[in-house]
């Protein structure tokens, strides 16, 4: 009787099993809080990823040098002096030796540089200087350093080198810039021993626009490629942006309309061996007589960040006479002013609409 009398006052935590084994876990356990240590959450964590990327930056160089038969003066004048920079590089509006002066250098096709000097040390007795400037390619493009530097050569000449750094730059970054620094050289080179202008009229590919979002590849480009945000970046007043489709874009008040006609949609994931999305395309409009080929893509920027660029070509094979200049200017314009558009959309989460009530 005692016994029964014991096992009728055992509270529910204590009963036992039926086949009488250990008491069962506590009712409070059973309820989602466990009171037994050893039965804690962390005693054993679950096998799950717990790293996650902080950094993913990458810093390149390129270091270019020519030999020239011309005394460091005479070298510094042609780097420094906006007369003489137009004759081999372009255009220069402003001064490159005033250190936090911002200056342009402009290609004359739309494109150009917004330069903001950093240092000018003419040459001293000894032949040496330097001059070192950051750069942005229409003004909103990434920021580049480059150095000149002027040291006494063999044969009585001067040795020029040229460095340009940048912190994340595009992919092919190495391939353009790398390959095109070696030829900014010899126009330098070849203005300094003939006097005369060795500037390109102006280039059959480009527009080349290019700009950095805070937002990693994959969430930005589905944020661009919505449809209220293409309404306000890409000012689509038609159509879809689907393989096959054709789209109005709005170049602006006094540009009017260009339309784009989408031939391939990679989606993100979907190609190898960077499985980043982008757009292949065609632009059209009346003045021009024919199609302009594009591409737009995005592609890492560091950690949490991305570089949205889009880049044309076909201008060559345009029928002549057309004013094919001025419309490239035209359609530089539209796409830097969607650049700028674009980072807008990734500035203040909070707000999803844009000017005019766009949303």
């Amino acid at each position: 009787m005692a016994a029964t009398n014991a096992s009728s006052t055992r509270t529910e935590d204590e009963r036992p099993h039926a086949d009488g084994g250990p008491p069962w876990p506590p009712v409070s356990a059973r309820r989602g809080e466990p009171s037994w240590p050893h039965l804690a959450a962390d005693a054993l964590p679950p096998l799950a990823t717990t790293a996650f990327p902080t950094v993913r930056d990458r810093f390149e160089r390129l270091v270019t040098t020519a030999i020239v038969p011309a005394a460091p003066d005479r070298i510094w004048r042609a780097l420094v002096e906006p007369d003489e920079v137009g004759m081999w590089l372009g255009r220069c509006h402003g001064s490159l030796a005033e250190p936090g002066r911002d200056a342009v250098l402009d290609f004359e096709d739309g494109e150009f540089f917004l330069v903001r000097p950093q240092s000018a040390a003419r040459p001293d007795d000894g032949g040496h200087g330097e001059l070192r400037w950051v750069w942005r390619w229409l003004g909103i493009g990434q920021a580049a350093s480059v150095t000149w530097r002027l040291d006494p050569g063999p044969g009585g000449g001067t040795a020029i080198t040229a460095t340009e750094e940048a912190i994340n730059p595009p992919a092919d970054w190495q391939t353009w810039n790398g390959g095109g620094w070696p030829g900014i050289l010899d126009q330098l080179t070849q203005f300094l021993r003939m006097g005369t202008e060795w500037r390109w009229p102006w280039r059959r590919m480009g527009p080349y626009v290019q700009v950095e979002l805070a937002a990693s590849p994959f969430e930005a480009w589905d944020t661009l490629l919505s449809p209220p945000a293409l309404k306000f970046w890409l000012q689509r007043m038609g159509g879809d942006i689907a393989a096959g489709e054709t789209v109005t874009l709005m170049m602006g008040d006094a540009s009017g309309t260009v339309q784009m006609a989408v031939r391939t949609v990679v989606d993100a994931g979907q190609e190898p061996p960077s499985f980043m999305p982008r757009i292949d395309f065609s632009l059209h409009r009346g003045a021009w007589g024919g199609e302009v080929g594009g591409q737009l893509w995005i592609e890492p920027a560091g950690w949490g960040r991305s570089l949205l660029q889009v880049f044309h070509f076909g201008w060559d094979a345009l029928p002549p006479g057309r004013p094919l200049l001025e419309e490239r200017k035209v359609l530089t314009t539209f796409w830097a002013g969607a650049a700028r558009r674009a980072t807008q959309l990734f500035l203040r989460p909070d707000v999803t609409g844009g000017p005019h009530s766009w949303t």
